[in-house]
């Protein structure tokens, strides 16, 4: 490897460090893992928010809540309903809605079709109780502490709540259709003969927190918040990525750069207004989202973001998030009513579901932009092969098989170059001697040889180079795509987690940097020095010395990332083993025959 190949290569090396950096969400929990019930509430009602002070018409507000404003297990975040609360079941083949009368509000979601841990024995359940979704903050009448009544129910797909409070009647119809998505209509009466000022009020979603079996930080697990502004053509807004959530507070990005709380109390909740119009908003975990899209245009006055640190935290790790869409203040006449609807998806974060809801929904999946389109073409590849070969592993080393086929014209025609390369040696090592004060003419010299011979000095970094956008593009997929949730392979019994073996074990407690067993990252370690001894090398033995860092350097970066990945990464390198053996095998025999 020459000069220009390895500052190439070092850079390669420094831009794939940065983008693994720059693809960490701002936080993610330790264990112990937090639920939403032993972490500090988003305050009674929306008025301890406002007193934080109203966001100007270009800013974001940013407030701290109380922390006393604790909740405990079982109640909302508003209050303790003021009668025993019933509760309604909606049901169809992919969730159960639960449904409380205490605001009419949701409770409880259970994904029929996904399991709470890898041992498959319980569904999986998203539980809003401390914090229910669609609760109204800032409309006190009509908040969780208000009882409702069902008026009318079809089957286990319909219900409709009624609370009427001084001649004022609130009506919520909620319609679970095919799938993951429900239907909200909410109808308000002022039936009394003075006119009411409806307060500006809030739509909630519930808190989202990571799962029980995707709680740690090996390969960058997240939970967000989203949002896309109905004017302006900004694109979907991903407030947690980056810290940018946190950097919207002088405090809070102080306490988020420096990672330490320097002996002072960090809030245990915040909340972020957005006071431009939005399409919808959202909150999200490694696999799951919720959605809440107002069907009206203009029905909106912005969206708040809500984050809740992990109590007794010695930095800012975030251990549930949460969002409301904001809706304005309002004059209703004697005797007038007013309806919205709106759109609620509560499911997987599944990109060939998210792209037939509303637009840019999509984008929840953060696919990024520079190559987004490639993770939308190797997906659904991914999820094809899996219709044929009904196994994610498989289909992962299928996928491999294909991605090393489209760049076999490459890799085979770099190899060929640096034997040749490789042959030059000698002629370099003298012109580098004749020639050794004179650097413009020693390049010059090279180029020539270069060319005489038809080589190119940079094809051993080429194969390296262009697949760089197709394993950023794999990264990303493969590390968050809900279709390797627990999907087992072999030993390892989910493809979107390390594999950690023996975690827990008396051994792996002594060990410093290490608490589990991971076994593809030390194959995959292995093949990196076969190829390497493999691969025909040139430049001087400080850069080769340097090249033998690569194995470490790769095993420290992926012995925590999700399996699935290092089970692309590790058939990659085999393949190209076998490719160079092949190569050099074909080299014997013509060598042979033309002797």
């Amino acid at each position: 490897m020459n000069k220009a190949e390895t500052i190439i290569v070092s850079l390669l090396i420094l831009l794939l460090f940065v983008w693994l950096y720059s693809q960490q969400h701002t936080a993610v929990p330790e264990r112990p893992h937090a639920s939403p019930t032993n972490v500090v509430s988003a305050v009674a009602e929306r008025e301890a928010v406002s007193a934080g002070g109203e966001a100007g018409p270009s800013e974001h507000a940013v407030i701290a809540a109380p922390a006393a404003a604790a909740f405990s297990p079982g109640t909302s975040a508003a209050s303790v309903p003021i009668v025993p609360a019933t509760t309604v079941l909606l049901t169809n083949r992919q969730l159960a809605v639960s449904m409380s009368s205490a605001g009419a509000t949701i409770t409880s979601v259970e994904l029929k079709e996904y399991w709470r841990t890898v041992e498959r024995k319980e569904r999986l359940r998203l539980d809003f109780s401390p914090w229910p979704a669609l609760a109204l903050h800032g409309w006190p009448q009509f908040g969780t502490n208000a009882s409702f009544e069902v008026v009318a129910q079809e089957n286990s797909s319909l219900v409709t709540w009624a609370c009427e409070v001084d001649s004022q009647r609130f009506e919520r119809t909620v319609e679970l259709t095919d799938g993951y998505q429900l239907k909200i209509t909410e109808t308000f009466a002022n039936r009394s003969s003075q006119v009411v000022e409806v307060p500006e009020h809030s739509l909630a979603c519930g808190p989202m927190v990571l799962t029980e079996a995707h709680r740690t930080s090996g390969d960058f697990a997240f939970l967000g918040a989203d949002s896309l502004p109905e004017q302006g053509g900004e694109g979907v807004r991903h407030w947690m990525k980056g810290g940018g959530f946190f950097r919207k507070s002088p405090v809070l990005q102080r306490f988020y750069d420096k990672k330490s709380v320097d002996g002072m109390d960090l809030p245990l909740f915040v909340a972020l207004r957005d006071p431009n119009p939005i399409s919808w908003m959202a909150a999200k975990n490694k696999f799951f989202v919720q959605v809440l899209a107002p069907t009206e245009e203009g029905s909106t006055v912005g969206c708040e973001l809500y984050a809740w640190r992990h109590p007794g935290a010695s930095r800012l790790e975030v251990a549930a998030v949460g969002a409301t869409a904001i809706f304005p203040r309002r004059t209703l006449q004697p005797g007038e009513t007013f309806t919205r609807h709106v759109s609620y998806y509560v499911g997987p974060k599944k990109y060939s579901l998210l792209k037939e809801l509303g637009p840019h929904q999509v984008d929840i999946m953060e696919f990024g932009t520079w190559f987004g389109w490639i993770c939308k073409l190797l997906l659904p590849t991914l999820n094809a092969i899996y219709a044929v070969v009904p196994n994610y592993g498989v289909a992962i080393i299928v996928l491999t098989v294909l991605v090393r086929i489209v760049f076999w014209p490459i890799t085979h025609k770099s190899t060929e170059d640096m034997k040749r390369m490789a042959s030059l040696q000698p002629l370099i090592a003298e012109l580098r001697v004749k020639y050794k004060d004179k650097p413009q003419k020693l390049n010059q010299e090279l180029m020539a040889l270069y060319r005489e011979h038809k080589v190119n000095p940079m094809s051993g970094c080429l194969p390296l180079l262009v697949q760089i956008p197709v394993f950023f593009a794999l990264f990303t997929v493969l590390r968050s795509a809900i279709e390797l949730r627990f999907a087992s392979f072999l030993w390892i019994k989910d493809l979107s987690e390390p594999e950690r073996l023996f975690e827990g074990t008396r051994f792996f407690a002594m060990l410093p940097l290490v608490d589990s067993l991971n076994i593809l990252p030390l194959l995959m370690t292995a093949t990196t020095v076969w190829q390497q001894k493999l691969t025909p090398t040139t430049g001087d033995p400080q850069q080769q010395k340097m090249m033998m860092l690569m194995p470490i350097f790769m095993l420290f970066l992926f012995y925590n990332m999700a399996s699935a990945l290092v089970l692309y990464w590790t058939t990659s390198q085999l393949l190209a083993i076998g490719q160079l053996l092949w190569q050099q095998r074909r080299t014997r025999a013509q060598n042979k025959t033309a002797a």
